[in-house]
């Protein structure tokens, strides 16, 4: 299924459990994934893994700091 075609979903704690496992669900279903976490290799990694690597941007950041 495409249902997220030209959608953006923007993903925060990507770097693993129910972050990754979100940017996993999305990605196949052709939406722009933003995969933000604290770590970049780890977001790094699993931007790899995932389908449609254009449509896949890595941002590390943390959320929960206000800079």
């Amino acid at each position: 299924m495409e249902r997220f075609t030209d959608k953006a979903v923007i993903i925060t704690g990507a770097g693993s459990g129910i972050g990754a496992a979100t940017a996993k669900r999305f990605a196949p279903e052709q939406a722009n994934v933003v995969l933000v976490g604290r770590t970049q290799d780890k977001l790094e990694q699993l931007a790899a893994q995932l389908p449609n690597k254009d449509k896949v941007l890595v941002h590390p950041a943390d959320v929960s700091d206000d800079a």
